[in-house]
């Protein structure tokens, strides 16, 4: 296989994303990539290391106007318009390059991560499925399908492609990783906790795998403390990593409201609804803890030590 652009592989770490309970993608570990020195794309991956975004759309534009534009072209210019903040110009991008090149499977996975990033699960399922009858196959192409399948509660589905993703060559924690997600969302709190914690073993540093493991134990709705402060303990560890993940704010908030501290709650959800635009779970989770904390007020029950 010939080595991957380093700017075509940022699209990696988007697609290689984790279902998180039907919320936006999260980028995970990559498989190991390696770099291009070719004179074309240098310049642009520059410009781009220096966040010069509008200049590196500009050289690429030029190489598209001096002549007919390949997959890889493509590819390069949905990336920063994806860095941009600008997926639906990506997607529109990946999509007239597809419809030019029907056999350019490396577009398949990159538009279809972005179908997720918006919110559009049908739209992705519809990509990867008919890449796949094209003839695309990647283990990326796998994990994605199967984090398409679980945003769509079809679990079967999910964990099928997540063996194929595995057989193809992904890495087997980002697998389990995938798995547990999967796992967490049919229930299966105590296979879930299991799966992340030998997650956690394999890559101690990676924060959304203790973000999870800490989801995961609170999902279980441990009966004692212990558990409970463990979690928390995580959350907080990772938070400073994860500063605008409004999923973290919401598990610190509900690791909290778990441990009767309704004040400590309330200003972690309200994180969660700054920085997640006021997701429904978040609004219900915040009105139980305010309800809770007036309750509290209400018959002058004092709250627990910390």
């Amino acid at each position: 296989m010939r080595p991957m652009p380093a700017l075509i592989a940022l699209f990696l770490l988007v697609a290689l994303s984790a279902c998180d309970r039907g919320q936006p993608p999260n980028p995970v570990p990559a498989q190991p990539v390696g770099a291009t020195k070719s004179p074309r794309w240098t310049a642009v991956e520059e410009l781009v290391r220096k966040k010069d975004l509008p200049g590196a759309y500009a050289a690429l534009e030029v190489l598209r106007v001096e002549g007919r534009p390949d997959a890889e072209l493509t590819l390069r210019l949905a990336e920063v318009r994806r860095l941009q903040s600008e997926p639906v110009k990506a997607i529109l991008l990946l999509r007239e390059g597809l419809a030019a090149e029907p056999q350019a499977h490396q577009l398949v996975v990159p538009l279809a991560s972005l179908y997720l990033q918006v919110g559009d699960n049908k739209l992705a399922r519809e990509v990867l499925e008919g890449g796949r009858a094209a003839g695309a196959s990647s283990y990326e192409l796998n994990l994605l399908l199967g984090q398409t399948y679980g945003r769509l509660e079809l679990n079967d589905l999910a964990l099928r492609e997540f063996e194929g993703a595995e057989a193809l060559g992904a890495k087997p924690h980002i697998v389990l990783y995938n798995r547990a997600l999967v796992l967490g969302q049919m229930k299966k709190h105590d296979e879930a906790i299991r799966a992340l914690e030998e997650v956690v073993r394999v890559d101690p540093e990676w924060p959304a795998g203790r973000r999870e493991l800490a989801r995961a134990i609170l999902d279980s709705l441990p009966k004692e403390r212990a558990p409970v402060e463990r979690a928390l303990d995580m959350l907080v560890g990772v938070q400073e990593k994860l500063a605008e993940d409004w999923r973290l704010h919401e598990s610190i908030g509900d690791a909290w409201l778990l441990l009767g501290d309704y004040d400590a709650a309330l200003q972690a959800y309200t994180e969660a609804l700054r920085f997640g635009k006021n997701p429904k779970s978040v609004e219900d989770r915040y009105r139980v803890a305010a309800t809770k904390k007036k309750e509290r007020e209400t018959s002058a029950v004092p709250p627990p030590a910390k």
